[in-house]
């Protein structure tokens, strides 16, 4: 017996399983080679439909939309007329700005029938009128009930009493959106299974109600929701709450399962007095900020299970531009009073302070030690283990930082300075542009701030180096002497 089995030879239900892990693009050319495969092919059920797996990159943008919208109809019509239960549909129309409504219900309705498990509609922005997602598609109780997964991107979405269950439905995800808080809530009392809710940008809504009956949910993410005012959570096994966008009035029941929140666009110092006693589990709390002339103030209660935190400064948007001279920038930040954070917080592990290029003023000045103490505080952080601080720069409520946690944190054994802004750092990761660059060349820093930065390594080496305690590892990341002098001439 030959022990060479050709492909085809293999039992069909193993064909179909291999065929049906092939991305769509992949399948699709298989299929043409194949005759076995091309029968595999009509039963392909996991398609990805967009102009790169449709092979149309190659074609000018506006000869796009007649190609997607022939090549998308044909097979998924193919599919319908073989009576093949599409599992995926992934369907990405970016370049068909006037694709009817009418050819995209067709498709929906031959396609989200039962067996459907993820759906993912992706709708052009330049479309003259807005695509009203057809709730009728989810009426069926048998499509609706199979469903896992809903992705909606840049239509409108109305949904009415006649929705089915969507007792499977586990991950629900909406980008650029219209629906109402009145639509979104009927979406979700249909959805009792659901683990992740995500929302992009979806302005109809004012007030977001998590009801009891959401048992499962564990990940709930906002951002930019700009008429969003009130977030009422009542899901007792919620693990991790992000908002992104202007704080808004929170108030969670039953958050025992609590452990991560990611607040951002806030300011530190009314942030304790808009978050309610949400905190209580919390371990871990990240929070973005543009900096401000205020202190934060002493915390009330205390943040007994937190142990990592995360606190970044933004530095100045497009509207407010880098400031050229020390002169146009306002007073600094008093970095020194995030203290009252440290201080409500006795478990804390570790402590991250990121700041942004042009966050704070370089209001360093080298002289005695006595100027960059400040009056010595009776807290102790006898669990505080690691400290990075990334983008140090020479501002001496900074400094006045450094030395309050070296004196008070005995636990303390790493303590790490980057003076780079995570901008001129030779790695694949740190940038967070890394991806579109070669990973041997660092990232481009605005010439403005390397005076500021050089000026930190001497600060880091003369003021805080002395202090470090022999146990505590400390490193200064300094800027890459290769590779600095390409910086942006602004």
């Amino acid at each position: 017996m030959s022990q060479n089995l050709v492909f085809e030879e293999l039992p069909q239900d193993i064909v179909h399983r291999i065929h049906s892990l092939l991305p769509v693009q992949e399948a699709a050319r298989a299929a043409c080679a194949s005759r076995g495969l091309l029968h595999s092919w009509r039963c392909y059920s996991n398609l990805t439909l967009n102009c790169e797996t449709l092979g149309l990159t190659h074609k000018k943008f506006e000869e796009r939309e007649t190609y997607i919208i022939d090549k998308v109809d044909k097979i998924l019509r193919n599919h319908y007329g073989n009576r093949v239960k599409v599992k995926t549909l992934k369907l990405h129309l970016a370049p068909c700005n006037n694709i009817k409504a009418a050819c995209l219900d067709g498709w929906l309705q031959v396609t989200v029938k039962a067996g459907i498990k993820e759906l993912d509609l992706a709708m052009p922005l330049l479309m003259k009128e807005k695509y009203n997602f057809p709730c009728s598609v989810l009426s069926d109780e048998a499509a609706a009930s199979s469903i896992q997964s809903l992705g909606l991107w840049g239509c409108s979405f109305h949904p009415t009493s006649t929705l089915g269950l969507l007792r499977r439905l586990k991950c629900l995800q909406l980008t650029l959106v219209d629906i109402s808080e009145e639509g979104l809530g009927l979406l979700l009392s249909k959805s009792s299974s659901l683990e992740q809710l995500v929302l992009f940008f979806c302005s109809g809504i004012t007030c977001l109600q998590i009801p009891c009956t959401m048992q499962q949910l564990n990940f709930l993410s906002i951002t930019e929701c700009k008429s969003l005012k009130m977030v009422e959570i009542d899901a007792p096994n919620l693990c991790s709450f992000y908002c992104v966008g202007t704080l808004i009035e929170i108030s969670i029941r039953n958050s025992f399962q609590l452990k991560n929140v990611n607040l951002s666009c806030i300011l530190l110092s009314d942030a304790r007095a808009k978050l309610p006693s949400i905190l209580g589990t919390v371990e871990s709390l990240t929070l973005r900020s543009r900096t401000e002339n205020a202190k934060v103030p002493t915390l009330a209660s205390k943040l007994l299970c937190l142990k990592h935190l995360d606190i970044e400064l933004l530095g100045p948007t497009m509207a407010f531009p880098p400031f050229r001279n020390i002169t146009d920038f306002p007073k600094s930040y008093d970095v020194f009073s995030l203290v009252s954070f440290l201080d409500a917080s006795p478990t804390l592990d570790s402590f991250i302070l990121r700041v942004e290029q042009g966050a704070l003023r370089s209001d360093f000045g080298f002289g005695d030690d006595h100027e960059y103490l400040r009056q010595r505080l009776e807290g102790r952080h006898n669990c505080l283990r690691q400290v990075t601080i990334t983008g140090f720069c020479p501002s001496k409520s900074l400094v006045q930082l450094l030395i309050y946690i070296l004196e008070s944190a005995p636990s303390l054994e790493r303590l790490t300075l980057d003076t780079t802004y995570r901008y001129d750092r030779r790695s694949g990761t740190t940038s967070r542009w890394s991806s579109s660059r070669k990973i041997d060349q660092c990232s481009p820093m605005c010439r403005t701030y390397l005076p500021g930065a050089r000026r930190a390594v001497e600060a880091a080496c003369r003021c805080i180096a002395g202090r470090v305690p022999p146990n505590v590892e400390f490193e200064v990341l300094e800027m890459c002497s290769r590779c600095h002098d390409t910086c942006l001439h602004i």
